[in-house]
């Protein structure tokens, strides 16, 4: 293995975390036995009172699991509360256990999966199922096990959409016209044509997440947040991240850092303008603030003007499922693997992220798919959501470190590219948003507070991580909270902003406008030499 940045990978923790939280919870049983007892007997009262009917639960509004009529009638209705029966005290418990911290966590993890998995909307008492079954005559069982033998056979993790050509690339989805300028080993620089007939003079460089494709930000004509920037006079360039090879597992985040300075510096030559706007969005908005502090440890000459952040943990201090549940046995083991592979898989990464929503990413579509013998909708989301990349087995390796030690709360504490890295010494005026309800980033990570220095504004949507970023003029249920960062408390900050009616989308464009100077002729771009937009890279398996 390697040295880097970090040092070498730590050898410990040996053996399985969770095995580990299970023998903690038999130990329990010896050392707590009315603790355990109390609990089974509150359950099982619980149980005859669902049998009888004598339990009261409200089914949660708007769950699609339960929203066939056919969960009103009385058996259906009893057997739904009979598995709410057994959750009901199961927080109380959990808390009650004397074991670590961590070990609860993953306790609590795994017995969400438990529940999600056992749910009657994934069995054959499932009435949308039995109605399926009757009105096809049986024909909707077979063909969901067709598509459940298909899906073993090709090895899918989860029941997936059979993708077909009604979303391809360039033509229904990354479409925003425009030229990649530049290819490199780790990136193509892609430059967008404008749209309006006079363009702010300072262009704007976004950053996407290594992981995935950029094109969630341009996903259709009417989703598509490049669009939009296109639209209010902005000069858009982006980074299209190459899909790495066993042959890139050193590039890690100092390799990133140094890739956007040079797609910075050819934004700029470009655009023939000093200085530009920067914009990244969850680990691509650390690299792009990272980028900013090396620069500033550097001395560099200022070549931003400002910088924008979407859902980026500046605090790494993730308490998320999956950094509760991964201990130290789980990252050695991770760490292990990426290194003998040279990355991290596309199938692994998103089997992370799917099992951390097992009842939207897992659970429903397997129904859909194996009990409905229907296919699942093909939307824009779902294209791009199967369409993950790898990670270098050393970016990998940095990330979790950042997420051990969360060196970006300590001036000096991550060298990067032969610099001492301080965020707080950054003096960009910065623009923040963050999801409430985002799973892979909690809000509160996202907060700046006295970690990044200059003037700050946050804002704080209210969808998840990824419906967040696609929010649209027009929107019918879009705001946002809204507010200068004064205090170093994310729920200070909360308490005194201000509601807004809407997409942030605006505002983003307007803050952004602020800091893009004057408004000039737009440019015509003509053919780079490396083809037209979305490029080659995003398109590589």
């Amino acid at each position: 293995m390697p040295e880097h940045s970090q040092g070498r990978t730590r050898q410990s923790a040996i053996g399985r975390d969770l095995s580990q939280s299970l023998l903690a919870l038999l130990r329990s049983l010896s050392q707590q036995p009315c603790h355990h007892a109390d609990y089974l007997l509150q359950t099982l009262g619980k149980a005859l009172q669902a049998l009888l009917g004598q339990l009261d639960i409200d089914v949660p509004e708007g769950d699609p699991r339960f929203s066939h009529p056919g969960w009103q009638a009385t058996m259906p209705q009893r057997i739904l509360q009979l598995w709410y029966a057994w959750q009901q005290p199961l927080n109380a418990w959990l808390n009650g256990l004397e074991m670590a911290e961590h070990e609860r966590a993953q306790l609590r993890w795994l017995l969400e999966q438990v529940a999600a998995a056992v749910a009657p909307s994934n069995s054959l008492l499932n009435p949308e199922v039995l109605d399926a079954a009757r009105q096809s005559r049986g024909h909707s069982l077979c063909r969901g096990a067709h598509n459940l033998w298909t899906d073993l056979a090709s090895g899918r993790p989860f029941a997936q959409p059979n993708l077909d050509t009604r979303h391809l690339l360039g033509r229904d989805i990354a479409c925003s016209p425009g030229q990649v300028i530049a290819r490199h080993a780790e990136f193509e620089l892609l430059c967008y044509q404008p749209l309006t007939d006079r363009v702010h003079n300072t262009p704007l460089l976004i950053v996407p997440p290594p992981i995935n494709r950029f094109y969630l930000l341009d996903l259709t004509p009417d989703t598509s947040l490049i669009r939009h920037a296109l639209q209010q006079g902005l000069q858009v360039y982006l980074i299209s991240w190459r899909n790495p090879n066993p042959s890139h597992c050193n590039w890690g985040l100092g390799r990133y850092v140094s890739a956007s300075q040079r797609a910075l510096s050819e934004c700029l030559q470009h655009s023939a303008s000093p200085q530009a706007t920067l914009t990244g969005v969850c680990s691509g908005g650390l690299i792009a603030a990272l980028l900013c502090a090396w620069q500033q440890a550097a001395g560099r000459p200022s070549q931003l003007n400002a910088l924008s952040l979407l859902v980026t943990p500046l605090d790494t201090r993730l308490q998320t499922d999956l950094m509760r549940l991964s201990g130290p046995a789980t990252r050695q083991r991770l760490r292990q693997r990426v290194w003998r592979d040279g990355y991290l898989d596309a199938r692994s990464s998103g089997a992370l992220f799917g099992w951390m929503r097992p009842e939207q990413l897992v659970w429903i579509p397997a129904v859909t798919r194996y009990g409905l013998g229907r296919e699942l909708k093909d939307c824009p989301v779902s294209t791009w959501g199967h369409d993950h990349t790898r990670l270098p087995a050393q970016l990998v390796e940095d990330l979790l470190d950042l997420f051990d030690r969360d060196p970006l709360g300590q001036p000096g504490s991550l060298q990067l590219n032969g610099e001492a890295i301080d965020l707080s010494a950054v003096t960009l005026p910065s623009w923040h948003l963050a999801a409430r309800r985002d799973h892979i980033v909690p809000w509160q990570n996202s907060y700046p507070g006295t970690r990044l220095g200059g003037e700050k504004v946050f804002n704080l949507c209210h969808s998840g991580h990824i419906q967040g970023l696609l929010c649209p003029p027009g929107h019918p249920r879009a705001h946002f909270q809204h507010g200068q960062v004064t205090c170093a408390s994310a729920d200070a900050w909360l308490a005194t902003a201000e509601a807004q009616q809407g997409s942030w989308w605006l505002a983003w464009t307007g803050w952004l406008k602020r800091y893009s100077g004057g408004l000039i002729s737009a440019p015509t771009h003509a053919d780079g030499g490396h083809g037209p937009a979305p490029g080659q890279y995003v398109q590589q398996q």
